[in-house]
């Protein structure tokens, strides 16, 4: 008996948001807290049933420590990509003639 394995294997959304969870192991109910909703918002999002929008895909990004790019499209992001997705985002920034 032969096992056939798809050359191009790839993960959805729900995969790689499972996936940022448990690489930064942060369970269900502990992601749910910190993005402010509730446990089974999250269960759907990693089971497919619902896909987050922009704003939590960011959030999920942040507490986990991936790249949103990745997180959003499978894709690895480029070097200057990666290097503005890693800043903190300032919630005010303080406009660049301040400085």
């Amino acid at each position: 008996m032969s096992i056939l394995i798809p050359v191009n294997l790839e993960f959805d959304l729900a995969d790689r948001i499972r996936k940022a969870l448990r690489a930064a192991d942060i369970g269900v109910s502990e992601a749910a807290e910190e993005l402010g909703v509730n446990r089974n918002t999250i269960g759907n999002w990693i089971n497919g049933h619902i896909t987050p929008n922009v704003q939590s895909l960011y959030a999920i990004a942040a507490i986990t420590g991936v790249p949103f790019e990745w997180l959003k499209t499978g894709k690895a992001p480029s070097s200057d990509e990666a290097d503005v997705e890693s800043r903190p985002r300032e919630s005010n920034p303080r406009p660049s003639h301040y400085e």
